[in-house]
C-alpha cells in the first residue's frame, strides 16, 4: 500500500485576521508571511482588480523568498484580494472614519458586490493559478446615529467597503446572494478549488 504524500505547507500572503481564523476553520498547516511593499492598482474592471493584486502578493513573497535564498520547498503561497464595488465606485479600505462614513451612508439600502480574487502559486514549480469569486451583498437601510454608533464599536479601517459581515457588521446587512466567506475575504470554494489543483488534499 503506497503511502500517501505529505501536503504542501501553505503561505499565507496576508496579515488579515479574518482570513487567518477561516484558514484555522478549514484545518490546514499554515504560516504567515505578510507581503512588503506589494503595490496595489485599480483597474475600472473589479475582477481584473482583485486578480491582479492577490497574484501581486503571492509574487512578492515568492520574489523575496528567492532573492533572500529562503527555503519554501513544497508550499504553496496563497494571496486574496477583496473589494466593495457599487456603480462604478470601488470602497476599499477607509482613510479614516470619515471615509468610512461616506461608504456606509452610500451603501444604505442597496445591493453591491463584494469581489475577491485569489492566488496560488507552487513554490516548487513557480505555476500559478488566479481566480475570482463575487457576493451580492443587500444592506438595510439605516440612518446616520446608527453609522456612527456602528463605528464607535466597530474597528473598520482595515476592512474593504468600511464593515465586516462576520463581526458586529452583521447587523448591517440584510440579506447576501453567493458565499458568505467572500464577504470576509477568503472565498473558500474558489480557494479549495485552485489548491486541489496542485494536489493538495483537503480531506
Amino acid at each position: 500500500m503506497e503511502e500517501e504524500e505529505d501536503n504542501k505547507r501553505i503561505i499565507l500572503a496576508s496579515s488579515s485576521p479574518r482570513r487567518k481564523k477561516i484558514l484555522e476553520q478549514l484545518h490546514l498547516d499554515y504560516e504567515v508571511i505578510e507581503p512588503k511593499e506589494s503595490e496595489e492598482k485599480l483597474f475600472k474592471n473589479p475582477y481584473k482588480t482583485v486578480s491582479y493584486n492577490s497574484l501581486a502578493k503571492v509574487k512578492n513573497v515568492y520574489n523575496h523568498a528567492i532573492i533572500n535564498g529562503l527555503n519554501y520547498k513544497n508550499t504553496l503561497i496563497v494571496g486574496f484580494d477583496t473589494i466593495v464595488y457599487w456603480c462604478g465606485r470601488f470602497f476599499g479600505k477607509p482613510d479614516d472614519i470619515n471615509m468610512a462614513m461616506d461608504f456606509l451612508t452610500s451603501l444604505s439600502g442597496k445591493n453591491h458586490r463584494v469581489v475577491s480574487g485569489v492566488s496560488v502559486l507552487d513554490f516548487n514549480s513557480g505555476k500559478y493559478l488566479s481566480d475570482s469569486d463575487i457576493t451580492i451583498v443587500k444592506f438595510r437601510k439605516f440612518d446616520k446615529r446608527e453609522i456612527e454608533k456602528y463605528l464607535e464599536i466597530e474597528y473598520v479601517l482595515d476592512k474593504a467597503g468600511a464593515y465586516d459581515i462576520s463581526g458586529f457588521g452583521s447587523i448591517l446587512v440584510e440579506k447576501i446572494n453567493g458565499c458568505f466567506y467572500n464577504v470576509a475575504g477568503l472565498p473558500v470554494n474558489k480557494f479549495i478549488s485552485l489548491i486541489k489543483k496542485f494536489n493538495y488534499k483537503i480531506l
